[in-house]
């Protein structure tokens, strides 16, 4: 869609036949959102229909044409003039929609059913074993938010992920603790740090039980050791050792992604298991 939005761009700026304001809307908007840190593709939704309008006006240039007679900055003046023989050879209805359903169709297979599905394939997974009563609690060693939460799990199964929550104050910005970035860095010991050895203590003086669902836990606060831990093969592979001396083994790994422009979300998506202690518990 890009090049016909690029296109029917040059035809409204050089034949006067569309307006440019929206045009110049877009750009402004594209310039502001690239000056913000933080960037998300959802940023430019509200931009779409501005790219269909001039899309439109290039594709009814190649298979209609478009009078090079219509007032300068007037979208309504769209003629239907005889077009050039090239064009109408090459850009048929037929041939763009052909271009369209060839660049697109792919893309969106690609896209939607294997393109980071790793982190849905995880929680469906979770949900199944959460069902069969094979899981206590679920800790996600991952960038906050990488994967779905209860709106995918439906079970009444307690989960925690680190939090990466901004301050309240730009200037408390340079001393602010996410627990995503302190794990990031030093994965081992943050670990050491929130499973603490004495797992009845730290239940106890937190409130920490099997029936707390969406718990909560202060940034850096020490908790027990759930039952399952999920977490991307890149990092699984710096604290392998780690985890196999605090009781954890691979039990499920799931295909993500063939490429991540981040570094902490690359590699397969993988769950490790504790062997459950209270296993009366689980069976009732």
């Amino acid at each position: 869609m890009l090049p016909f939005v690029l296109h029917g761009t040059y035809i409204a700026i050089a034949r006067g036949c569309a307006t440019v304001q929206p045009a110049l809307v877009a750009l402004a908007a594209m310039f502001v959102f690239s000056l913000v840190s933080h960037m998300e593709y959802r940023f430019l939704y509200p931009l779409l229909p501005i790219g269909f309008m001039y899309a439109a006006v290039s594709i009814n240039s190649l298979v209609g044409g478009l009078s090079n007679n219509a007032d300068a900055g007037s979208s309504d003046n769209v003629a239907s003039a005889k077009p050039e023989g090239k064009s109408r050879r090459l850009w048929t209805v037929r041939n763009i929609v052909a271009y369209l359903l060839v660049t697109n169709v792919p893309a969106m297979l690609y896209l939607n059913l294997v393109h980071q599905r790793g982190v849905i394939d995880v929680i469906a997974y979770l949900r199944t074993e959460a069902q069969s009563r094979r899981v206590e609690d679920i800790g996600f060693l991952m960038p906050c938010h990488s994967t779905p939460y209860y709106s995918h799990l439906h079970q009444s199964t307690p989960m925690w992920f680190l939090s990466c929550e901004p301050p309240l104050e730009k200037s408390a910005l340079a001393t602010h603790y996410w627990e995503a970035n302190d794990f990031e860095v030093d994965p081992v010991g943050f670990m050491h740090r929130i499973f603490s050895s004495d797992q009845k203590s730290a239940a106890s003086s937190h409130s920490d039980t099997l029936d707390t669902v969406n718990r909560r836990y202060e940034p850096g606060q020490p908790r027990r050791r759930p039952s399952h831990l999920v977490l991307y093969e890149c990092m699984a592979e710096r604290i392998h050792s780690e985890l196999a001396a605090l009781g954890y083994g691979e039990c499920a790994r799931f295909f993500n992604t063939h490429f991540n422009g981040d570094s902490r979300r690359k590699g397969d998506v993988v769950v490790y298991r504790r062997p459950l202690k209270d296993t009366s518990r689980l069976k009732k």
